[in-house]
């Protein structure tokens, strides 16, 4: 029983574990993001929230999380980290005063515009390694996986 434990651990190829080559493609996409995107303070998750909050226009915190896949923790440092930027405007709502309504401002708005068509590029960018029906398959593989239930 030893032995087949040793040997099990012996054949254990990191760089060939699903999880491990997830990272990696991540770890090299956030570095194309940040060395492209145009403003160096912006990370790839407040892009996310700037994307997201556009699309939904005026949304709460819940909506938002679900629609950047951000757990809601990590959304609220980063719409606070927006707001002092003065990219993001939060308020209470009327409906319910325990829950806040996000939108975006003016800055917000232009910060957005300047930014997606590089994020694209990003992208493009980011899958260029492969050919084009790689990347049709990568996306949709990336899409199948990334429907989970918890």
């Amino acid at each position: 029983m030893k032995n087949n434990k040793k040997k099990s651990e012996q054949n254990y190829a990191l760089d060939e574990q699903v999880g491990f080559l997830l990272r990696r493609a991540y770890q090299r996409h956030t570095a194309i993001f940040q060395e492209h995107i145009p403003d160096q303070h912006l990370t790839s998750a407040q892009f996310a929230v700037l994307v997201s909050t556009h699309k939904l226009g005026q949304a709460s915190l819940v909506q938002i999380s679900h629609e950047a896949a951000i757990d809601h923790a990590t959304l609220r440092d980063i719409v606070s980290r927006l707001k002092k930027r003065g990219l993001l405007k939060v308020e209470q709502s009327k409906q319910d005063r325990r829950q806040k309504l996000v939108s975006l401002m003016p800055e917000g708005e232009q910060l957005l515009h300047e930014t997606t068509p590089v994020a694209r590029q990003v992208t493009d960018i980011t899958l260029s390694p492969l050919n084009e029906c790689e990347q049709i398959a990568v996306l949709h593989i990336l899409q199948k996986l990334s429907h989970f239930e918890a």
